[in-house]
């Protein structure tokens, strides 16, 4: 991780939130996950710190049972931060804050899964902890939750997030990393 470097916090990118069947998986899943991937690779490609912050197995989401492995496409690699939590939040571990704090004012996104849980209690951590992170919408997954839709919990996420100022389009996000990435010398 590096300091004064945009942040890009990946939310439960884990099969628990994809995969057909399962209790908080999303519908569109496949296709935000794709997303997600795509963002990953142009952060990395940018040289951004990503940040990977994973439920475990027995933490309140998915006590015993439950996908766990990495979406593929969207697994950590070596030299990149993963903390994995309890809570239901992000900041359930207790090296976000200080992670966060490294980036410096150079900005700080996330993307991922479960909006009705993981991601709503992390927006709110973060506007009570005054971290600027913002949520690229495009790129959080939902959950069916009592009479909500997954589309629903999605929808009600980014609307709380753009009340807040907390809220970032793709276009928003791809335009940050391209300005943010490092310049490669031509050689004539």
């Amino acid at each position: 991780m590096l300091l004064d470097t945009p942040v890009l916090l990946c939310m439960d990118l884990q099969m628990e939130f994809v995969a057909a069947g399962r209790p908080l998986a999303d519908p569109d899943g496949e296709e935000i996950a794709s997303r997600c991937a795509a963002i990953i690779a142009e952060a990395r490609k940018a040289g951004w710190s990503l940040v990977h912050a994973q439920i475990h197995q027995g933490g309140p989401l998915v006590a015993g049972h439950g996908l766990v492995q990495p979406i593929p496409g969207c697994e950590p690699r070596p030299g990149e931060v993963l903390l994995r939590r309890a809570g239901v939040s992000a900041f359930a571990h207790p090296d976000l804050e200080g992670v966060l704090e490294a980036a410096a004012g150079s900005g700080a996104y996330a993307i991922g899964f479960s909006a009705p849980m993981s991601l709503t209690s992390t927006l709110f951590d973060a506007e009570d902890r005054l971290q600027p992170l913002h949520f690229v919408e495009e790129a959080v997954g939902g959950a069916d939750v009592a009479e909500w839709s997954a589309e629903e919990s999605r929808a009600l996420l980014v609307d709380t997030a753009r009340r807040l100022n907390r809220s970032i389009t793709m276009d928003g996000l791809y335009e940050r990393i391209t300005k943010s990435a490092p310049l490669v010398a031509v050689s004539a």
